[in-house]
């Protein structure tokens, strides 16, 4: 697999990757907390649907470090408070985001040994 290019994004924008960011840490929030609950009940799970989220959520994975990257470059450029404030939630999200990530590739890498 190619890894993605990481585009540099101006800083006018981080409202926006702000709203991008906060729906795929829900997203990755609601599925660790689905896998740490198959955790307990694995004969529920799909071995081929686990492989395929492994392959999603390393993915995912990668996108979310290209986001703290985002996240680190655009610290340099901050003028505002409003800019710090924000991007202090931003780092928050990411930070989340990556743990969750990290919660359900460990699940699932769990579910798929035991299989």
């Amino acid at each position: 697999m190619t890894e993605p290019e990481q585009r540099w994004r101006p800083i006018r924008l981080m409202p926006a990757f702000k709203f991008a960011i906060s729906r795929a840490a829900e997203t990755s929030c609601v599925q660790a907390e689905n896998m740490r609950l198959a955790l307990d009940r694995p004969e529920l799970i799909n071995h081929i649907e686990l492989a395929r989220l492994r392959l999603v959520y390393q993915d995912t994975a990668r996108y979310a470090q290209m986001c703290r990257e985002q996240l680190s470059r655009w610290r340099g450029e901050c003028v505002s408070p409003e800019q710090h404030a924000l991007l202090d939630q931003l780092e928050q999200l990411v930070e989340q985001w990556i743990a969750d990530t990290r919660a359900i590739l460990d699940a699932a890498n769990a579910l798929l040994a035991n299989a």
